[in-house]
């Protein structure tokens, strides 16, 4: 039963509450007794200066009023002071013990017994203490003070205690029923939308993409773990889309040249066509189109990998955008599209090959997707240790649930998957990866019908 979360939470919760009950109870427990101590000692240091005072008035005119001093003392016995008052000649005048030993005795056992009950570890002896009687300057006399030292607790005092403990009894187990109340819920709130993240990464990993939790938490890192996995599973979903797309795609790029090579050539053999220069040249460019897909996936494993290498030289990068861009003259003047460049005159330490494919494969998704007489806007320069190339185009644009995937292999916005616009969705996962290998980073924004704006960041050094 303890291996599941909810149970253990709870299990953790109501161990940390009986903790934290326990301590609170002693620290309460231990700082009452203290101020209580204190308080007994004043009661007690109090309760003799009075008998002191009061012993002392019963001395009038050079004699002692011996009823007086049997009343204070009758009085003190009960409350575990027992006195002995001396004349200035040292003859005693009163002692509790002659007057009532047995009522004193009884009196001191049963302080004895509530100091046990209370404090049992405290040492319990019998303390004395002398008090000089005087009337104004003139001494007149002696009072000795028996009592069980250095505290002592009366009858109340124990009545006080017991109550202490049992209304820190009772709180201890309210706080107990509470803290497993509060502990099953906080287990269950905290459980149950565990529980539906492990329901939905099951159906994930059946293949079912398109279950979701539809349900927002309190806790921070819940929701985070819940958005993480509906995430997940939304990207999942696509990717199973790309996969089915480029299955029919290749099967499309295969079946299509393949078939006009078989058809070709079997009507070469069964003697309806003759072998022509045009025949063979129609049969060799659709050979060549299938090896240019092969190449294609090929390069993509070279490229995905993560021990991709760079041959890094310093690069004039205004002299190397130039070059390309010369390279594109003529499909730029084909479709009339008005270049502008504002390059600045920097060196970076790259791999020219490999940085100059990702600018010719933006560059050329820009000419394909931009419209006759538009505009294609490119420019570079540095800020804060970095270089940043900027490929702006006034094309069709991109959708916005398109723009995550831009980046992802095989993934091409061209839905109808027209030959003229080429390609196997790989050429912008391939410059990605080149970035990243130089520790840059590569973004896209974009509308439909108000062009792309791609946007590549790498250090200059």
């Amino acid at each position: 039963m303890f291996n599941k979360l909810r149970y253990r939470l709870s299990f953790i919760f109501i161990l940390f509450s009986l903790s934290i009950i326990f301590l609170v109870n002693i620290v309460n427990h231990h700082y009452i007794e203290k101020k209580f101590n204190i308080y007994t000692s004043d009661r007690i240091q109090q309760s003799k200066l009075e008998i002191k005072n009061k012993i002392a008035k019963t001395y009038n005119d050079n004699s002692w009023d011996e009823k007086s001093i049997e009343d204070i003392g009758s009085d003190a016995i009960s409350s575990g002071l027992l006195i002995t008052i001396k004349d200035k000649d040292k003859h005693t005048i009163w002692n509790a013990r002659d007057y009532n030993n047995i009522k004193c005795e009884k009196v001191l056992s049963k302080i004895r017994e509530n100091v046990n009950k209370i404090n049992p570890n405290s040492d319990i002896v019998n303390t004395f203490e002398r008090f000089n009687l005087k009337q104004g300057q003139t001494e007149i006399g002696e009072l000795d003070i028996e009592y069980i030292g250095p505290i002592y607790y009366e009858d109340s005092d124990v009545v006080f205690f017991e109550m202490l403990d049992r209304v820190l009894f009772i709180l201890a187990v309210l706080f107990f029923i509470i803290s497993i109340i509060v502990g099953g819920v906080l287990s269950y709130a905290i459980g149950r939308p565990i529980l539906k993240v492990i329901d939905a990464t099951n159906y994930i990993s059946e293949g079912n993409y398109s279950k979701r939790i539809n349900e927002d938490h309190s806790i921070y890192e819940i929701n985070k773990l819940v958005k993480s996995v509906n995430m997940m599973a939304r990207d999942l979903n696509k990717q199973e889309k790309i996969r089915q797309e480029l299955t029919n795609d290749i099967s499309h790029e295969l079946r299509t040249p393949l078939t006009t090579v078989q058809a070709q050539l079997e009507a070469i053999m069964d003697g309806l066509w003759e072998p022509s220069q045009e025949r063979l040249k129609s049969i060799y460019d659709e050979l060549q189109r299938l090896n240019r897909l092969i190449v294609s996936t090929e390069n993509l494993s070279r490229y995905d990998s993560n021990k991709l290498e760079l041959n890094k030289s310093n690069v004039n990068l205004k002299s190397a955008i130039t070059t390309i861009l010369t390279n594109f003259e003529k499909q730029l003047s084909d479709k009339s599209i008005n270049l502008q460049v504002d390059l600045k005159d920097i060196n970076i330490n790259v791999d020219k090959d490999k940085i100059s494919q990702v600018i010719i494969n933006i560059i050329s998704n820009a000419i394909k997707y931009t419209p006759n007489k538009g505009e294609i806007f490119v420019k570079c320069f540095n800020k804060n240790d970095n270089v940043y190339i900027l490929i702006k185009d006034s094309g069709i644009g991109i959708n916005k649930e398109d723009i995550d995937y831009i980046f992802e292999r095989f993934y091409r916005t061209d839905k109808s998957r027209a030959r003229e616009t080429g390609g196997i969705g790989i050429g912008l996962t391939i410059s990605r990866e080149i970035v990243k290998a130089h520790k840059g980073s590569i973004n896209v924004y974009s509308k439909v019908n108000e062009g792309s704006n791609f946007i590549i960041k790498l250090p200059i050094k």
